[in-house]
């Protein structure tokens, strides 16, 4: 079957939330949707999401991405993350908008690049941040730096020379590994340790309490105060 493009709106009957976006394919095909939030929610709970296709598009995927933001732009500001799982009510003229003799995604990613550094603002943006950026990593001169600084943090830490070599070498590193494990298996030990964290929790007030349950659609959490604007007061 010959692909097409086409806008679709998923409803969440749960919580009446909703998601629109575009697809190039074919109805059937199994697309669900580009959110990894709702594909998340939809994964928990399928049988509570229902897709409506509000338009068709035949011509590009250029076009279908002008008839999804005609679609977006209803959207509005405040209704985001709350109303629908979009997180912004622009589509940034995606890279899969490109024709299909460019192959790659790499070229695809090129091609847009490209396209952007011709926006003034970007360019510029793009140059103030090269001024404060660390170009010169590699460069030996930065890398002995670097080296000299580590070894006198070293010999700071530990003075002992012997000590300091014996540090993190991998003999070192089985050699306290082996003597955790036996430590564990010690008659009494993890009672005693689960003794002394228990004390010391002791008079420190409850997490638990002044605090609500609150889900974002995927999973929940307890706080006093609303997590996010995309989490909503109740547990799942």
């Amino acid at each position: 079957m010959e692909k097409y493009g086409f806008v679709y709106i998923w409803r969440d009957r749960k919580h009446n939330r909703y998601y629109i976006g575009s697809h190039w394919g074919t109805e059937d095909d199994g697309y669900i949707c580009s959110s990894s939030w709702m594909k998340k929610a939809y994964k928990n709970r399928p049988h509570d999401f229902k897709r409506k296709i509000i338009s068709k598009v035949y011509e590009s995927k250029s076009a279908l991405l002008e008839e999804e933001n005609r679609w977006l732009i209803m959207i509005k500001p405040n209704e985001i993350k709350i109303k629908y799982y979009n997180l912004r009510i622009e589509n940034f003229n995606h890279w899969t908008a490109y024709p299909e003799n460019v192959k790659t995604i790499q070229e695809k990613i090129s091609l847009k690049t490209k396209e952007a550094m011709q926006k003034p603002e970007i360019k510029h943006n793009f140059k103030e941040g090269l001024k404060t950026r660390d170009c010169r990593s590699s460069d030996v001169e930065v890398r002995a730096k670097r080296s000299e600084s580590m070894k006198k943090t070293m010999a700071e830490k530990f003075p002992n020379r012997k000590q300091r070599d014996k540090f993190g070498s991998e003999e070192y590193c089985k050699k306290m590994a082996e003597k955790t494990k036996q430590l564990w298996l010690k008659s009494g030990h993890r009672e005693s340790v689960g003794k002394k964290i228990s004390q010391s929790l002791i008079g420190r007030p409850s997490p638990v309490k002044n605090t609500f349950w609150w889900n974002n659609g995927l999973k929940n959490t307890r706080k006093a105060e609303c997590p996010g604007p995309e989490w909503i007061r109740g547990k799942l």
